[in-house]
Formats: C-alpha cells, structure tokens, sequence
C-alpha cells in the first residue's frame, strides 16, 4: 500500500514580521490616542481649576462688598469722618492701617475692607446684622501666605479662607467727579485718600489671578516655553511657573448704598 503523506501549509517568516508590524503600528497608534487624551483631560481640568477659583471668588467678593454702607449713618459717614481720624464706623477704613485697606500688602497684593451695619452676617456665618450703629462690621479680603482668599472680621476676630489658588489680587476705586452716580476714573486707594475722595467711590473694581494649584499642574507638552505675563488691572504681573495654568480676571462691583440717590437703603 502506498501512504501518501500530507504536509500542513503554515505561515512564512515574512508573513509573521508583516503581522508583528502591523500588530506594533496598531498598538503604538491605540497608545497614542491614550496619552494625548490623558493630557488634554489633564490641561483641561487645570484650566477648569484656575476658572473655577476665579468664578467662586468673584462671586464671595461681590456678595459682600455690594453692602458697603448699608445701614451706616450719615453722621458717621459724612465729611467730617473722613476728615479725621478713622471712627470705626465710617464705610472705608483708613488705608494703610492694621485692620484697614492696603494698596500692596508684603504678598503682592490689595488688601479690600468696606464696613456695612444691617444685612447678611459677613464671611458665611450664620445670621444677620441689627442694623444699628452698635452691629457696624469691618470685613477685610486679603490673600495669605499660602494663596487662600482669606474674608476677615475684624471686630469679633473670624477669618475664613474662601477660596485657593488666588495668586494676585489688586483693587481699584471708582470715583463719581460730577454727581451723576457713575466712576469717572479708578484710582488707587493712596490716591483717593490723599485726595479725600472717599464719599465719591461708587464703585470698586477688582483684578485677581488665579492658579491650577498643587495636584492640577498642566502636561510637559501644555506648558509654555517662558512665563506668561498677565494683564492685572493695567500692572502686568509674570506668572511665578510655567507647570501651572494661570487666569486673570476682572470685576467691576457697584456700590449701591453708598450712592447719594440711594444712601443708606
């Protein structure tokens, strides 16, 4: 009898590197997609971070401030209260005090403080003010060593951080020159003390730059080359790292109770 025997067809060595490559480019392009979306994820929770601390700052900023004046008489704040020493009851503290407003403080950056007598208790606490002489709050907003937006009370002694990553923050006074309940110019204020323009301010603009933080850095390939230089309030300000992501924002906030058609609602 005669065996015929059968020879299995298998693959060549061309055959199996065409696949290996192929299998390679395959994987290495699955890969690809994966760290570059892992990045972009990564850039823009950074980006999401720095918005968001600049969002919620804005907003603790204004709640408050929007009560300068509120309940405060105008024997406490007229003229004669800016004419002289600070009384403790005015609506703006005296500039350059411990527990007053600050142009540039030893962090960089202004120091904001308004007083307001009837409304929302300040800073997040419970409650609210009598609206009496007697209930005149002063609440500062500064940034502390540690970039914490920081709402202060100065007469009980509460201090609250509100808000991280705040790297600089600067403020302007909007002062009204012809009665008309509109800023004409915004100054410094130094310069609006030392003009005695205090019961002109109708407003108050504020510039803040807000950092991604520690643990929201941006990827290798997102970082710029050199520091960026952001616009803070008409100062340019150069951003202290390139891993991070940094945002400037601006806000202007009217003062509605210290406004003459309006004074003390």
């Amino acid at each position: 009898m005669i065996s015929i025997i059968k020879k299995q067809a298998g693959f060549s060595i061309i055959s199996l590197l065409i696949a290996s490559s192929i299998g390679i480019f395959l994987i290495g392009g699955a890969g690809k997609v994966y760290v570059d979306s892992k990045s972009t994820f990564t850039a823009r929770s950074a980006i999401t971070a720095a918005t968001e601390s600049t969002r919620f700052a804005i907003q603790d900023l204004r709640r408050t401030l929007v009560m300068a004046g509120r309940s405060i008489g105008e024997n406490d704040d007229g003229p004669f209260a800016y004419a002289s020493a600070d009384n403790g009851f005015r609506t703006f503290p005296a500039v350059d005090a411990a527990d007053g407003i600050i142009d540039v403080d030893s962090n960089g950056s202004s120091v904001i403080a308004i007083r307001y007598a009837g409304g929302p208790a300040p800073c997040g606490q419970a409650g609210t003010l009598a609206g009496t002489r007697g209930a005149t709050r002063t609440v500062r907003f500064y940034r502390d060593d540690d970039a914490n937006l920081i709402c202060q009370v100065v007469e009980t002694g509460f201090a609250q951080p509100l808000v991280s990553g705040i790297v600089a923050m600067r403020a302007l006074y909007g002062v009204d020159t012809n009665a008309d309940d509109i800023a004409n110019q915004y100054l410094t204020a130094t310069q609006v003390d030392a003009a005695n323009y205090w019961l002109n301010v109708v407003a108050i603009r504020i510039g803040i730059i807000t950092s991604s933080g520690d643990g929201a850095e941006l990827p290798p390939r997102y970082r710029p080359a050199a520091a960026e230089e952001l616009d803070l309030l008409g100062m340019t300000f150069t951003a202290p790292t390139t891993s991070n992501f940094y945002k400037s924002a601006s806000t202007t906030i009217s003062l509605r109770n210290v406004h003459s058609s309006v004074q003390r609602q």
